[in-house]
């Protein structure tokens, strides 16, 4: 399922794309089983987490804790080191605000983020945060759990990925610079109180366009979309539901072979609610 918010003219276009593991019910616990990061207990067969190591085995093992830092800031067309340089801080500062502050992802407060924003982006943001239409809702920027469907395992979040500048050019002909985003981001979490737990996959594409609006800095506009694995494919979804292997899948159901999580390939190419492996 896929859902598209537009900015206003000028400005780029919003998407939020949901990749989830709808097919993670009984019938595929023994693939499950063998794919989970951590041996299945035979009387919690669903807490796939190791509490103590929650990323062993799966991909993000290799990862690192939190995002990497920024690429050496160089000269890009008409904006100078500085401005790419602080056009990467800036860049960070939001994905931070996004994946890693816990206060967004687990309980909706998305206060950090916002006050990153400024100008008309702020403006359009505060605008569009309520709108009724999923389409044109401005939290399809952020990232949030559907308050209570999970609790954080340990305190680390894995990332894998990397983040470049370019010139770009919009729809409208107006120029910028690009600071192109491509990650993969894990979150190991439980659900609340019960010994039932997974990784959540986040394939986050997508870019934060940096405008010469007449300013002292330019404008930042982050526009990205991204896909989550296991959740539930939700019809006009704002919050993402995660999928735990002892639940019956809701909403719609996936279609396709099983895709892998972790490959941001699949993500991009994603259209539709998907089949996931463990992950």
């Amino acid at each position: 399922m896929i859902t598209r918010a537009s900015a206003i003219p000028g400005m780029a276009v919003l998407l939020t794309l949901t990749l989830t593991g709808c097919a993670l019910v009984p019938d595929t616990l023994e693939d499950l089983a063998g794919s989970a990061s951590a041996p299945i207990d035979s009387l919690n067969p669903y807490d796939e987490v190791d509490r103590d190591a929650p990323f062993a085995g799966s991909p993000a093992e290799e990862y690192g804790v939190g995002f990497p830092d920024p690429p050496e800031a160089e000269a890009v067309g008409p904006y100078d080191a500085d401005q790419v340089a602080d056009a990467y801080e800036r860049t960070q500062e939001f994905l931070d605000a996004t994946y890693l502050n816990q206060d967004a992802v687990f309980k909706e407060d998305n206060g950090a983020f916002v006050e990153l924003l400024e100008g008309q982006a702020l403006d359009w943001y505060l605008e569009e945060f309520d709108n009724p239409d999923p389409e044109l809702n401005a939290r399809s920027l952020n990232y949030n759990l559907t308050p209570g469907t999970a609790e954080p395992i340990g305190d680390q979040v894995r990332v894998n990925g990397r983040m470049w500048a370019q010139e770009s050019t919009d729809e409208y002909d107006q120029d910028y610079l690009s600071v192109t985003t491509e990650f993969t981001i894990v979150h190991p979490v439980a659900r609340p109180g019960e010994p039932v737990s997974t990784r959540i996959v986040v394939s986050h594409l997508g870019e934060v366009a940096f405008y010469d609006v007449g300013t002292d800095e330019l404008e930042a506009w982050p526009a990205w979309y991204r896909a989550v694995a296991p959740a539930h494919c939700l019809e006009d979804q704002i919050t993402f539901t995660p999928a735990f292997g002892d639940e019956l899948p809701e909403g719609e159901r996936p279609k396709g072979g099983k895709q892998d999580a972790y490959d941001l390939e699949d993500a991009r190419e994603m259209d539709e609610c998907v089949s996931v492996k463990g992950t």
